[in-house]
């Protein structure tokens, strides 16, 4: 069931969009909070403010900057480097800020926890290691201008530096494996337990992406199967021979299929096939392809007096219909026509007979 992976990573991509909004939020909070504390640092009577305005500035950008996250940027189709953009730009600011607050003594040093915590949760780790080397070196770049950091800053770097790679490497790790626990929980989910395939839910979010909304004029093609004389089967070589078939057809249907389609089986003997951009001569050419694989599936299951064949009815969207329930009632009524004609054949709907 390999090239059936394909479908569980575009499934995967669901997660990952509601992940990236939740990052980009996440980071107009941190920026709005960093702008405010910012602000409040001036008020403090045992913080300089002799370059008061770079605090301001500073603020002011950390404050334009969040609101936009929060309120206008589309986190969930904005490019990566747009993300990597608004964390890095931390740097800069959190170095002036501790500049213009007292350098080694300024509590400002610590805006680097912001920087750290939120590449780690939110970056893959190949990712997130620049940004927790990037938080040592700042907090060691007052090290370099401030006369008074000779004694304690030191002292307090060669403390704070392993903590920053210890907790970053803490988060890092945590994170890859809620990750993993995510995309188990996801395959779980969606996955057919006897086949592997994709089940109804997972054939639903897939139609659901492309069908109706704002998505009216994707090419897609719709293929519902139910395999004939299946009763049969069960009453001759029970349960264990009936899963057998099952198993059998859904590595047939796979095998026929392209690797960009999701091959999905809805319950019992019942299957379906997602094709994306496809017209009607290849919608036609796959139907009768899935039902002909079918039909060769169970050549090797020694079953003697098996006989299962497949039943196929397809319809095309936006052709046959523009809405996610009129999509299938077409198919569906072109498999039952299928079975009427005679079994074991694949029939397109009315509307294309027609034609």
């Amino acid at each position: 069931m390999a090239r059936q992976r394909s479908w569980l990573d575009r499934l995967g991509g669901l997660a990952i969009s509601e992940e990236r909004r939740l990052a980009g939020r996440m980071a107009g909070a941190l920026y709005l909070v960093g702008a405010v504390t910012a602000l409040t640092l001036l008020l403090l009577p045992a913080v300089p403010r002799g370059h008061w305005y770079v605090v301001v500035a500073c603020a002011a950008f950390g404050l334009a900057w969040g609101t936009a996250c929060l309120t206008v940027i589309k986190w969930e189709t904005a490019s990566g480097k747009l993300s990597h953009f608004s964390s890095s730009m931390g740097f800069p600011l959190t170095i002036a800020t501790v500049a213009a607050t007292g350098g080694a003594t300024s509590p400002a040093r610590f805006y680097g926890l912001f920087i750290l915590v939120y590449a780690a949760y939110f970056y893959a780790p190949r990712e997130a290691v620049p940004y927790v080397a990037g938080v040592v070196a700042m907090h060691a770049v007052p090290l370099f201008y401030d006369s008074h950091a000779a004694g304690a800053g030191v002292a307090e770097f060669i403390v704070m530096a392993p903590s920053y790679m210890v907790l970053g490497g803490l988060l890092i790790a945590g994170k890859a494996v809620l990750v993993e626990l995510r995309d188990h929980a996801t395959a779980l989910a969606h996955r057919d337990s006897l086949t592997g395939l994709a089940n109804r839910r997972a054939l639903m979010d897939a139609l659901e992406r492309h069908v109706g909304g704002r998505r009216t004029e994707d090419r897609l093609g719709l293929v519902l199967l139910d395999l004939d004389n299946f009763k049969d089967v069960n009453t001759t070589f029970g349960h264990q021979g009936g899963d057998r078939v099952i198993a059998a057809a859904a590595q047939g249907l796979v095998a026929a299929a392209r690797e960009t389609d999701v091959v999905a089986r809805l319950g019992g003997d019942e299957f379906a096939v997602v094709a994306l951009d496809v017209d009607e001569h290849a919608l036609r050419e796959l139907a009768e392809r899935l039902v002909a694989a079918v039909r060769g599936a169970f050549d090797e299951l020694s079953m003697p007096g098996l006989k299962v064949t497949a039943s196929a009815g397809y319809a095309a969207a936006p052709l046959d219909s523009r809405t996610l329930e009129g999509l299938i009632a077409v198919a569906d009524g072109a498999m039952r026509t299928a079975k009427l004609v005679g079994k074991d054949c694949a029939t397109p709907p009315l509307r294309l007979a027609a034609a």
